[in-house]
């Protein structure tokens, strides 16, 4: 008998179910909005009984995605019965904001954990981890095709706008063929590329633009790591407005156009006492760094969060603990 694969298997849990709960990532992206998204709506068509649980408020910027205000921050969604619980986007429940409300689903349930980071700890049931994909967008995208669910113009801006913020527009070292195929299907299916362009790129304020010049003055090479840092201080970001999306975007801005060094790292002071750092690399693998330091995200584009503060000596940029 031939083996059902992951996708398959998924999809027979998915059409048995009643009642499914999807949870979107705990620090949401246009990846973890878009795959989230997408799913429920399929299930929606599908008459199921779904619901959708994220952790924190849906940012802004995506409040054009199609089901975005189904989102739900009430944890008391873990305390129901389900049939089956689906996370996407999520590489630890830790980092999807369910840790703690995790043991609180009855007995029963079947978890589903739908992702494409290398640093996922497979902590579902099903554990449908796909590393060689650009985004959970494109794992998502592979369960419809495999299963010959139709994607409409909804479906498909969802999943167009993961494939296109995780690959920085098709741009950065997470590009491949599958990713491009499935923005094209998307496209055919009436996918409002514009929509995403009009705000996830064409969005950025005067003051966020000034940021920028900020970060780029700021630039400094690192010849024993072959990287470039930059930096933000806890000053530099207050009060300015859509301060959070412009520091988002720099790690991405600079892969994109910095030459001449294989490795990106930006750091942010936060208000908190920690360092949010965010690196981007062309051939090293830097998640395992970025594991260490309590992170975590993909070979070539990933995070940390570390307690300290930033201070600048003789050019070099340091993180400095105690």
């Amino acid at each position: 008998m031939a083996e059902i694969s992951p996708l398959k298997s998924m999809f027979d849990a998915l059409q048995t179910a009643k009642r499914v709960l999807v949870i979107g990532d705990g620090k949401p992206d246009g990846d973890s909005m878009g795959s989230s998204t997408a799913l429920y709506g399929w299930l929606k068509r599908e008459g199921k009984d779904a619901k959708l649980f994220m952790a924190v408020p849906t940012p802004k910027a995506f409040l054009f995605l199609d089901h975005v205000h189904d989102f739900t921050t009430d944890p008391s969604v873990f305390d129901e019965d389900w049939d089956v619980v689906v996370s996407l986007d999520a590489s630890a429940p830790g980092a999807g904001g369910f840790a703690d409300l995790q043991p609180r689903l009855k007995p029963g349930h079947f978890f589903i954990n739908v992702d494409h980071h290398v640093t996922n700890t497979q902590f579902g049931h099903l554990n449908i981890v796909m590393t060689d994909a650009c985004s959970t967008c494109e794992v998502v995208y592979r369960f419809f095709e495999e299963n010959g669910v139709v994607i409409d113009d909804r479906i498909a801006t969802s999943l167009l706008t993961g494939l296109c913020t995780d690959t920085s527009h098709f741009s950065n070292a997470a590009t491949n063929s599958k990713g491009i195929e499935a923005a094209g299907v998307c496209a055919a299916s009436g996918a409002r590329h514009a929509d995403i362009l009009r705000f996830l790129v064409k969005n950025k304020t005067v003051s966020a633009l000034k940021l920028w010049g900020l970060a780029l003055e700021r630039l400094a090479f690192n010849p024993e790591y072959d990287a470039v840092v930059t930096y933000f201080l806890r000053d530099d970001l207050d009060g300015v407005p859509g301060a959070d999306e412009a520091v988002e975007g720099v790690s991405n801005f600079l892969n994109l156009t910095c030459g001449g060094t294989d490795a990106i790292l930006v750091l942010r002071e936060k208000p908190d006492g920690t360092v949010k750092g965010s690196m981007r690399s062309l051939t090293r693998d830097i998640s395992g760094f970025c594991k260490a330091l309590g992170g975590g995200g993909h070979k070539k584009a990933a995070g940390f969060t570390v307690k300290g503060k930033i201070e600048v000596k003789d050019g070099q940029v340091m993180i400095v603990t105690g």
